[in-house]
């Protein structure tokens, strides 16, 4: 595959990652004028999956789809181009130049609470902005959380849905005379060991199944300790972590409700989480530089009864509208800033000095007294 020239332009660099569902490549734009480096996805390879042409095309148009919502957010790779060559389906998205987070969690190495703090802020706003617009990643984990070398944020990577469409895949080809029995599966799964909760494992994933993956890599840094490691209690399946980790109530509380074993006793979306941890933020100082994040998107939201349609790149969780007068994009704010809390402040004593000031000089000039000198108490003649 390495020199391949791929629909006469994009030539492949270096193999980053093969599987069943997808193979991941390293390429270069031809077609540019600089040395355009970007990231070409082969999806699902005729020689690993051995699925009818109309399939594959239905589904990877349904992945484009998908990306498309996704636009030019900034903390997520951009959709560049999509194309078919030989019978083949290529995504081709922005290259983003950093290390994966699993660099900085080897095992044994704990964090502070500070830095999960800012870890789960972060991904969190990343989370919001992905499920509002109907999708659920359903492979959050270390190594598809890249720091951005160029600013040192973090990115959320590898929205190929391929992995999740099994049950999907299954279903069409009962269509066909091709079937591919489930049986043949068992082994492959959906989602990653130990930051895949328990609907997942089932094929039904939810918002917070995305919730989940992330409380994990939490607990994960707190603890120093991988997720598949942790022991879980045998009558209720919740994850036993505390006891390795020095942690607040407070976060460990929002931590556990994050990935409790049932997804209905989790929250049921980013921004809850966002809502729990606010606070909490007078505690933590920031361990890295602050950034002005992508604010959370202004809206209403409406809970309505969770439903999954054929499409299972979509979830409907309920009715997100933003304010007509408004942009979408309104920061929220929760509290009033430092800046506005000391103008009020200053404006108020400023007030009530001219206020008082007007006061003195009305009184004068409605009852002006004589100046009295040399003014001393002398007894009474009566007295005696």
């Amino acid at each position: 595959m390495l020199d391949q020239l791929l629909r006469k332009r994009y030539q492949v660099l270096q193999v980053l990652s093969q599987g069943i569902f997808c193979e991941t490549y390293i390429a270069q734009d031809t077609n540019l004028a600089y040395d355009h480096i970007c990231v070409v996805k082969h999806f699902l390879p005729s020689n690993k999956c051995t699925i009818p042409i109309e399939i594959r095309r239905r589904l990877f148009k349904r992945e484009v789809e998908a990306l498309k919502r996704l636009g030019n957010y900034d903390l997520v790779p951009h959709l560049l181009n999509h194309f078919e060559d030989n019978l083949e389906f290529y995504l081709v998205q922005e290259f983003i130049e950093g290390h994966p987070l699993s660099a900085e969690l080897p095992p044994g190495c704990r964090w502070s609470e500070s830095k999960v703090f800012q870890l789960l802020q972060e991904i969190l706003k990343i989370l919001h902005f992905v499920h509002h617009h109907g999708l659920i990643h359903r492979d959050v984990k270390p190594s598809n959380i890249l720091r951005r070398k160029q600013d040192n944020r973090l990115v959320l990577i590898d929205f190929g849905a391929v992995k999740p469409i099994l049950s999907q895949l299954v279903t069409e080809q009962q269509k066909t005379s091709d079937f591919i029995h489930p049986d043949q599966y068992t082994t492959i799964s959906i989602g990653t060991p130990g930051y895949m909760p328990n609907e997942q494992v089932r094929g039904r994933p939810r918002p917070s199944s995305d919730i989940y993956a992330l409380g994990m890599i939490g607990i994960q840094a707190l603890t120093g300790v991988h997720p598949t490691q942790l022991p879980e209690d045998r009558n209720t399946g919740e994850i036993i972590w505390q006891h390795q980790a020095q942690v607040s109530t407070a976060l460990a509380s929002i931590l556990k409700k994050m990935v409790h074993y049932h997804c209905q006793d989790r929250y049921k979306s980013a921004r809850e989480v966002l809502e729990a941890l606010m606070p909490l933020t007078n505690l933590y100082k920031p361990t890295q530089k602050s950034y002005d994040t992508p604010p959370l998107e202004d809206v209403t939201w409406t809970p309505q009864p969770l439903s999954f349609g054929q499409d299972t790149n979509q979830f409907y969780e309920g009715k997100v509208s933003a304010p007509d007068d408004q942009p979408s994009n309104t920061t929220i704010s929760y509290f009033p800033s430092k800046s506005a809390l000391l103008t009020g402040l200053v404006l108020g004593v400023v007030s009530g000095l001219i206020l008082m000031l007007v006061s003195y000089w009305c009184v004068q000039m409605i009852s002006p007294t004589p100046k009295i000198q040399n003014f001393q108490i002398q007894p009474s003649r009566d007295s005696h």
